[in-house]
């Protein structure tokens, strides 16, 4: 595979300087790629040297974070345009991976590519403006090409009728990928077939079984977890069944299929982590360029999702209480900021039946601010529409704010192979954050009888960088099987709304 060194910036030959990595591990706290701006961010709990390279075969700029955890699942976020999508994952132990990939045919200047240090800790990859590329008729030598996305994938005599089950269109997610089935989910079988490592195939028998009329080809996800291509076939059995066959790249592993809730889940083996299934195989080495001039942050920084622990089984909840009075704080100028986490390109967690976190906590942040403005509080939303917007734009309307509170309103998640997780927990990073985020995680559970996930400590970069009491409030699972209906239904979004004002105002009532 042809790749090239990107050092100050600079394309060439020349020995990359190569500064030791930090002795304490880092972490990878958030990143987001801003297309109008045409540049990636990203900031670490540490300092850290990126060390960055071009990749050919399809174009990609990968940038490697040497002594840096990550943790859980691949992340990604498609771009469109000349940017296919932006991913982040564990590449080792060692090393976070983050890849800028460009579509099909697009290319650009490795010569123009700038990684600037803003500070030890948080970075830019500046792009130059990605040009189409000339079609050419030879390959440069190493490179591997995988076979064109747009026309990998196939769907067959799908008629969506005749079965008492219908397969309606596959999802990429944390730890594999979901077939969303409607109607009764089938029993599904896989068998991997061929010896060679180019002619491996997984096929996924689904009894009983229909392909919905309306999913295309390109609706299925392309070269994900080194799965080349997938072909959805609805055979002419009585009734209907289905057969889908998975293209698998060379280091692809057997597949395993289960079935859930919300239909059939395609995973690795037990005992392979999905971080270590790339889409495909990439460098291990690359040189590290020095930091560069300071830059202005991207204005549309992301986090990702929070690296958590896997979690013990939760208990199921109870049904919320009815509503009690809000209590009364004396006459005194209090202001209360709160944070909807996410919104505009960056939906959040993606839970069950596709449940998205921005969905849940916009419309509780809203009600919350309506019932503290009922109880004579100042009330400052960092976002009252769905926008996006970055962790420091958060961080400095809540310090420009004078804020006396702020709280973080956010939805949980893991993966969609443990539905059994639910529950409610809340962050604080300092001390004078713990008794606010105490008064959270309180009124909540005794609202809703909750699973009591505890009040915990975390490095969020909203809860260190605001200059009053912080919290950050995760409102249950959007990933979990109690959870996630409940958290669609509005009446039970008024009854958590209610929860979060009643410990906010039981707070600022204490004395803060």
């Amino acid at each position: 595979m042809e790749s090239h060194w990107l050092a100050s910036g600079v394309l060439g030959t020349l020995s990359a300087v190569v500064i030791a990595a930090p002795a304490r591990a880092a972490t990878l706290q958030y990143w987001w790629f801003d297309a109008q701006a045409n540049q990636l961010v990203f900031t670490t709990d540490a300092g850290v040297q990126p060390r960055a390279q071009m990749v050919f075969g399809p174009t990609r700029v990968v940038i490697d974070l040497p002594n840096t955890q990550m943790g859980g699942a691949t992340t990604r976020q498609a771009v469109g345009g000349a940017i296919r999508e932006v991913r982040a994952g564990q590449f080792d132990r060692q090393t976070t991976r983050l890849v800028i990939e460009l579509a099909a045919d697009y290319t650009l200047d490795p010569q123009a590519v700038r990684v600037q240090g803003v500070r030890p800790n948080q970075w830019v990859v500046q792009l130059p403006t990605p040009v189409q590329a000339a079609p050419s008729t030879t390959t440069p030598p190493g490179t591997t090409i995988p076979p064109p996305s747009t026309t990998a994938n196939q769907v067959h005599g799908n008629s969506g009728t005749g079965a008492e089950a219908t397969l309606n269109g596959v999802v990429t997610t944390g730890d594999g990928f979901l077939i969303k089935m409607s109607g009764v989910s089938p029993e599904p079988t896989v068998e991997i077939r061929g010896d060679g490592p180019d002619d491996r195939i997984a096929i996924i028998d689904l009894p009983n079984t229909a392909v919905a009329a309306d999913l295309r080809p390109n609706e299925l996800p392309n070269y994900r977890y080194s799965i080349i291509a997938w072909e959805i076939v609805q055979q002419s059995t009585t009734p209907a069944s289905t057969r889908i066959t998975l293209r698998l790249a060379p280091g692809s592993p057997d597949w395993r299929v289960l079935r859930n809730s919300s239909g059939v889940i395609v995973l690795p083996p037990s005992g392979i982590p999905i971080s270590s299934v790339l889409d495909e195989p990439l460098p291990t080495v690359a040189a590290t360029p020095p930091p560069g001039s300071a830059a202005t942050p991207a204005s549309s920084v992301q986090p990702a999702r929070p690296v958590r622990p896997v979690p013990p089984t939760a208990q199921p909840a109870q049904r919320p209480t009815d509503p009690l009075d809000l209590p009364s704080i004396p006459n005194q100028q209090v202001v209360v900021v709160i944070d909807p986490g996410h919104g505009g390109r960056d939906p959040g967690a993606v839970g069950i039946n596709g449940l998205q976190e921005k969905q849940v906590i916009f419309p509780i942040s809203l009600r919350v601010a309506q019932l503290l403005e009922q109880q004579g509080v100042a009330v400052v939303l960092t976002r009252q529409d769905d926008r996006t917007l970055d962790l420091q734009a958060r961080v400095d309307i809540a310090n420009r704010a004078r804020g006396s509170v702020f709280v973080s309103i956010h939805a949980n998640a893991i993966s969609l192979s443990r539905p059994d997780v639910n529950g409610i927990e809340t962050y604080y990073a300092s001390e004078t954050g713990y008794r606010l985020a105490a008064a959270l995680q309180a009124s909540v559970l005794a609202a809703t009888g909750m699973n009591d996930r505890g009040v915990k400590q975390a490095r969020f970069y909203v809860l260190r960088y605001t200059a009053m009491p912080a919290a950050l409030v995760e409102v249950g699972f959007v990933t979990g099987a109690q959870d996630a209906p409940r958290l669609a239904d509005p009446a039970w979004q008024e009854t958590i709304a209610q929860a979060i004002a009643r410990g906010i105002l039981q707070y600022v009532q204490q004395g803060m």
